[in-house]
This record gives structure tokens, sequence and C-alpha cells, in this order.
């Protein structure tokens, strides 16, 4: 990559975070601080472990409190307008196509918490039970990633993933 290429995309990629910055809500640093650690993390395995990367500057509290504020409430009276610069901003990370459509990859990952008694928002979950007679079902999370796929495979680029989990993304995608 020459000089002028990587400064064009230090540029674009600024501009990118401002527009994520414009688009949140509450905790605004903390999240920006939080994607920056997520972006360099190589052995987190925990979300207190994450709050010691050199990065992320706070304190655990506050990583978690980011967490929980970083999407808009649906009361937020600015709500269609935090949710559609979010989207903005997320989509210009997809590559650009030649065709007229983009193709997705999406993976969902079951994460069961049947004993977590401080999660509220738990809820019924797909989940294989191996013993005969057994409904495979569970209590917990379900967690996707989706991935924007490119037109061919380049392998010195990578691909942007973005995890949400299923059951409180507020995206309603229109035509």
């Amino acid at each position: 990559m020459t000089k002028n290429e990587t400064a064009t995309s230090v540029e674009e990629f600024l501009v990118w975070r401002s527009n994520l910055f414009q688009g949140l809500k509450a905790r605004k640093e903390t999240i920006i601080e939080l994607l920056d650690a997520l972006s360099s993390n190589q052995q987190a395995h925990s979300v207190v472990e994450l709050s010691l990367n050199p990065l992320f500057r706070r304190d655990y509290n506050s990583l978690y409190r980011g967490i929980q504020e970083f999407l808009p409430t649906q009361t937020d009276p600015n709500y269609e307008q935090r949710i559609e610069t979010l989207f903005s901003a997320v989509s210009r990370t997809i590559p650009p196509t030649s065709k007229h459509y983009n193709l997705f990859g999406i993976d969902t990952t079951p994460c069961p918490r049947p004993f977590a008694e401080t999660l509220a928002d738990k809820t019924f979950i797909h989940y294989p039970n191996p013993i005969k007679g057994n409904k495979p079902i569970n209590i917990g999370h379900c967690y996707s990633v989706v991935c924007a796929l490119p037109d061919q495979i380049d392998t010195e680029k990578s691909l942007g993933l973005s995890p949400y989990q299923e059951s409180e993304s507020p995206l309603n995608i229109k035509e």
C-alpha cells in the first residue's frame, strides 16, 4: 500500500468513526474505546479482561454501561435518526459489489444461561439436547454475526463483522 493510499484509508476511517460517534446516544467515548480495545484484542476471554486492554482507559463498570446504553431506546425522540446514522456508518464497511445486490452470511450461536438470575432479557433459544425425549430448547441468549460477502474472495482484504444480539436488533431494514 502506498503512502497516498494509506492516507486515503486513514481519512476514510476517521470519517466513518466520526459518523459512528454522531450516531451514539450516550457514553460515546466509552463505545469508541471499546471498539479500539476489541480491534486490538488478541487474548481477552471475558468482558473484564477486555476492560484491561490499554486502549480502554475506563473501568469495567463503564464498559458494561457502555454496552447496555449503546443502542438508543425506542422511546428516544430521535430514535429513527440515531438508528439511521448507526446503520449508515455500518453500511459503509460493506465492500462494493458489481451486482445489483449485496450478499450476506449469517451465523447464529446459542448461549444458554438458564441459571443466570440477573439477566432480565433471557429468552427461549434453540439448543440441541442429546438426551432422547428432551426438546431442543434452553433459556439464554442467541447471538448472531452478520458478514458482507464480496463478489470475489480477496485474500489481502478482511471482511468486517458486526455482532449483535438477535433479540435486541433494532434495525428494520426497508427496501
